[in-house]
């Protein structure tokens, strides 16, 4: 390339630039930041940018909390169960919950600062609400949190033993919160014993909270645990509801 080339080029570029720079700045519709020679109502690269990558942040999130409502196992009765409190009962347990089972509290409240135990016992009549408020807390604490909480009885946590399902046994033993409910239904084998005996054991161990769900009265649930349980338990500050009352369900 000759010198007057060079110079002609040059010559070119100056004149686009002059003319760019006399093209009218236009805001970006999303952060307001002035560009030249742009349509009205566009949007920068830079804000394209963020809004994709808070698309993709928002789709691993509902990802994660499909995951983990697949793998609840709340039963379908309770998929839609709401956290709203029906009775006075219902409002210490929900309350408690808020308070104690999360990070930064459900509904804008603050976590307490309290040292309450992270096991509750939910005891008492039939059809006053115990599964269903603690079901409605797993979906709440799923979608607020992604925590993952399972829902199991406990007869169909000792059939997955007996199944030799022990991978599916192992998830309930080691899941972040358990909900264990129809305790004490049933009389058990001594092997039975030892198993759910040896994951609550497990579970008191590493300091996972687990909610309990009875028809038993304290007594019973009580001798049902069996002592040594049962003082595990009790060191640990086991949170007690008593559910009296009607029961809730449509005749």
């Amino acid at each position: 390339m000759t010198f007057k080339d060079t110079t002609k080029l040059s010559l070119e570029i100056s004149t686009l630039l002059e003319e760019i720079n006399q093209l009218p700045k236009v805001n970006c519709s999303q952060c307001g930041t002035a560009y030249r020679g742009e349509e009205k109502n566009f949007i920068c690269t830079s804000c394209k940018e963020k809004k994709q990558e808070r698309l993709e942040t928002e789709m691993k999130k509902n990802y994660q909390i499909q995951r983990l409502f697949n793998l609840s196992n709340i039963p379908k009765r309770y998929k839609r169960a709401i956290f709203q409190p029906k009775t006075e009962i219902q409002k210490e347990v929900v309350q408690y919950f808020i308070e104690n089972f999360t990070q930064n509290g459900l509904f804008g409240a603050k976590a307490s600062d309290s040292k309450a135990s992270t096991d509750i016992l939910l005891f008492g009549a039939i059809g006053t609400g115990k599964t269903y408020i603690s079901c409605a807390f797993a979906l709440e604490l799923i979608k607020k949190d992604q925590k993952s909480v399972k829902f199991i009885t406990e007869y169909d946590l000792l059939a997955l033993y007996f199944e030799k399902n022990y991978t599916a046994f192992k998830s309930f033993k080691e899941c972040e919160i358990l909900i264990l409910d129809e305790i004490g239904k049933r009389v058990l084998a001594e092997w039975q014993r030892v198993q759910l005996e040896e994951l609550l054991s497990h579970r008191y161990n590493e300091m996972l909270p687990t909610v309990y769900i009875t028809n038993l009265e304290q007594n019973g649930f009580r001798d049902f645990l069996g002592s040594r349980l049962a003082d595990r338990l009790r060191e640990n500050g086991l949170k007690r509801f008593a559910f009296d009352g009607e029961s809730l369900r449509v005749e």
